[in-house]
Formats: structure tokens, C-alpha cells, sequence
């Protein structure tokens, strides 16, 4: 089964939608610039609603400074770090939690460096986000099969939607799969009806596949 990450949830709706929806964790972002931004206040409402529900939540950080990401962990009890910027192993590693390195797919380097670079990473985020936006950017980059033994820790993000994520997945054969502005009605605003139809055809595409 193919597990899904809603990111960029603003709402306590969008949090009921993503459980209603079947997903396996919920983003929040803590990107001062990003139309996604919450609030610690907010958000500790939202991952506890979230976590009561037995996903997993995740906080999003870019290049921000150390002290406020511990005193959000701290405050929101998010169960997973996301870096989307240009953080070092070293960096990501100190708050003593898992976390996920997105590597820029827009970029000239390779993605197998990146993922050494971040050795100790629990999952590598294929994002192609560029110098303007941390994620949530929509564009989607040239899709690949993933190498068996990386496939795990690899996470399909980059303007994942129900229209294209059929394509995404049969040339990745991606596990895991994030979308953030391929579930919205505009930027930073979500919608219900894509939220339920993008992983309802995830779950179609499983199905069809196992038999």
C-alpha cells in the first residue's frame, strides 16, 4: 500500500479531511514566508487531533534557527522533523528526533549525495522546490525509476495531484508519496474534494495493482 503525507494543514478541518481521507501523516509548516505557516498555538491543537488519530505528524523548518526549532518541538510534540533547507547532518541531527532531508530535485546535484550527505536521515523528501518556496511550489521534476534499495526511505513529492500522481508512480514505483498544493483550492487553502479523491485514486491505483 502506497502511504500518503498531506502537507501544509492550516485547520482543524484539514485535519479532519486527512483522517477521513485514510492518510499516514499530516505536515505542518513553521516556514516564516510559506502561505502554509501556522502558529505553534494552532498547531499544537492540530497534531494533537492528528495524533489522537494515530497519524503521524510531522514539522516542517528551512534554514531557521535552532533555539526556535526546539522550543516548537517542544511546545507541538511533532513526531517527525522535516529540513528543507540547506541544513547540515550535524544540524538535522541535534534535536534528538527522526528526520526527514528533502533534496532539491531542481538542482544540479545528485540525489545520491544528497542522501549520503544526511547518512542518518529516516527518509529522503524528492522535492522540487527552488530558490523562491520551500516546497508547495506545484512543479514536479523528471521522474525516476527509484533504486531498489533506496526505495524505502525515498518520499514522491513535487506537484503530486490526482490527475498526475498515476504517472508519478508508475515511473518512480515510489512507497510514499506527499503532496501539499495538489490538494488545494488555492495557495495555503485546502480543499476537502481533492483531499478525499487524491487518495481514494492512490487507493484505486493499490488495488489495481495487486490484482
Amino acid at each position: 500500500m502506497t502511504k500518503i503525507k498531506y502537507c501544509g494543514l492550516t485547520t482543524e478541518d484539514d485535519v479532519k479531511h486527512a483522517i477521513e481521507a485514510g492518510v499516514d501523516a499530516v505536515g505542518f509548516v513553521f516556514v516564516p514566508s510559506s502561505p502554509r505557516r501556522v502558529s505553534v498555538e494552532v498547531a499544537t491543537n492540530l497534531i494533537s487531533m492528528a495524533k489522537a488519530s494515530g497519524l503521524t505528524t510531522v514539522a516542517l523548518f528551512a534554514n531557521q534557527d535552532a533555539d526556535k526549532v526546539n522550543l516548537t518541538i517542544g511546545q507541538t510534540k511533532a513526531d517527525v522533523l522535516q529540513f528543507h533547507g540547506e541544513e547540515s547532518a550535524e544540524y538535522c541531527e541535534q534535536f534528538m528526533l527522526p528526520y526527514w532531508k528533502a533534496i532539491p530535485m531542481l538542482s544540479n546535484a545528485s540525489y545520491t549525495e544528497y542522501m549520503a550527505s544526511h547518512p542518518n536521515a529516516a527518509a529522503y523528501l524528492l522535492d522540487a522546490f527552488d530558490t523562491q518556496q520551500s516546497g508547495g511550489s506545484g512543479k514536479s521534476f523528471n521522474w525516476f525509476e527509484f533504486p531498489i534499495d533506496l526505495k524505502q526511505k525515498m518520499i514522491l513529492a513535487g506537484g503530486l495531484n490526482e490527475q498526475n500522481i498515476a504517472a508519478a508512480l508508475a515511473a518512480t514505483g515510489s512507497q510514499y508519496v506527499d503532496t501539499s498544493s495538489g490538494i488545494e483550492s488555492s495557495p495555503g487553502v485546502k480543499s476537502k474534494a481533492k483531499m478525499l479523491s487524491f487518495a481514494n485514486t492512490i487507493s484505486a491505483i493499490d488495488h489495481n495493482n495487486k490484482n
